[in-house]
């Protein structure tokens, strides 16, 4: 698998030490939900333009959310390569934690508010093409 870069590494160190409740599950369900948002908003665009049929019943997105859960599960937990994103990101300072912690936000919340902004267009696109 191909290394991660530098801020993927971040993000995934400052998910596992948001809570320590259940940081596993922390850090996977949270990028599982914004990859989610991600890939439905593509999916979205790709579906107006096309005839391809997904997740059209709701055993199905059961089915889908589930498995998505699972390959992040696989995709992304290593408990040796956490370990050295602890190593590599232990010693930061007050002023790189609170900018880290605001890019980590920025990510999150940016990239679910831009699904929503593509699934807006797509709306207004569907409008607009309905007046025609």
């Amino acid at each position: 698998m191909l290394p991660l870069c530098k801020f993927y590494r971040y993000l995934i160190y400052r998910l596992y030490h948001f809570k320590d409740d259940t940081p596993i599950a922390n850090t996977i369900l949270t990028l599982g939900v914004v990859h989610f948002f991600i890939c439905a908003a593509m999916f979205s665009v790709l579906l107006e333009y096309t005839q391809i049929k997904f997740c059209t019943s709701k055993n199905e997105a059961v089915v889908f959310a589930i498995v998505w859960l699972i390959v992040h599960y696989f995709l992304f937990y290593d408990k040796g390569k956490w370990e050295s994103y602890n190593e590599e990101f232990k010693d930061e300072n007050p002023k790189q934690r609170r900018r880290g912690l605001i890019l980590v936000l920025s990510y999150l919340i940016g990239s679910i508010v831009v699904c929503f902004v593509v699934w807006g267009f797509l709306i207004y696109y569907k409008s607009v093409q309905a007046d025609l």
